[in-house]
Formats: structure tokens, sequence, C-alpha cells
């Protein structure tokens, strides 16, 4: 229940969430198993890159990766999203929406100057709520 005193968040997240045992996921990139960096494209102009595209694969590579620890996204309790450029957000707010129509993890974004690989426009960092066996 949100509190009316409080202003609501600017996007799908929850201002904080409770855990029994959490997962804790190391930050997560746009990487594909080629290696390459999903949503990144050249042509004679450039490079361009997608955040909606790298969003949505780094939110699909960490439900991969809770999976394996079973769990899965809907898991998630808190995330640290880091992006490059703070034009992004909303495009990048609008495709991390998409995967949680429920209740949405409690979420921290800041735009940083760079990521470990050039191609890289966003990264996520999770702790989710390893569910009851």
């Amino acid at each position: 229940m949100m509190d009316a005193a409080l202003p609501r968040p600017l996007g799908n997240y929850a201002r904080w969430r409770r855990a029994d045992v959490p997962i804790f996921v190391a930050g997560v990139s746009a990487r594909l198993p080629s290696g390459e960096i999903d949503g990144v494209t050249h042509d004679g102009a450039g490079v361009h890159y997608d955040v909606a595209v790298q969003t949505r694969r780094v939110l699909r590579n960490i439900d991969a990766i809770l999976q394996e620890a079973g769990a899965r996204l809907s898991d998630c309790v808190d995330m640290t999203v880091f992006l490059v450029r703070a034009d992004d957000f909303a495009a990048f707010n609008a495709a991390y929406a998409e995967f949680f129509p429920g209740e949405p993890p409690a979420r921290t974004t800041v735009v940083v100057r760079a990521l470990p690989h050039p191609d890289m426009v966003v990264e996520i960092k999770a702790v989710a709520n390893a569910p009851a066996r």
C-alpha cells in the first residue's frame, strides 16, 4: 500500500521489497552467447545503440541466471541499473516495465560515464528472493 504523503515512483518500481533468502546477481549486460552485444548496429553513419533492445536482453539474461539458481525474474526484490546516457531513461523505463507487470522490484538507476565494453549502454545487477523449496 502506498503512503499518500510520499510521491509516486517515476517508473515501474517498488519503493521497497522484503527478501527471506537473497540471491545476488552480479552486473549483467546485453552480451549474447556469441560474445557480441545485442542492440548494436553498425552502418556507414556510425554505430547505433538501442537501449530498449539491450534492456530486454539484460533482463532475459538475468532471468536465465536466476533460473540456474532456482528462481525467476519475478523473484527480484531489488535492482541497480547503470545507464550510459541519461537521454535513454524513458526508452529504458518502457522496456523494463514490460518485464514487471505485477509487483516490480525496488530499483535505483544511475547514469555512468561508461561500462566495461564500449557497446554496452545498460547494465543491471539484481537481488532476488529465493523461493521456498
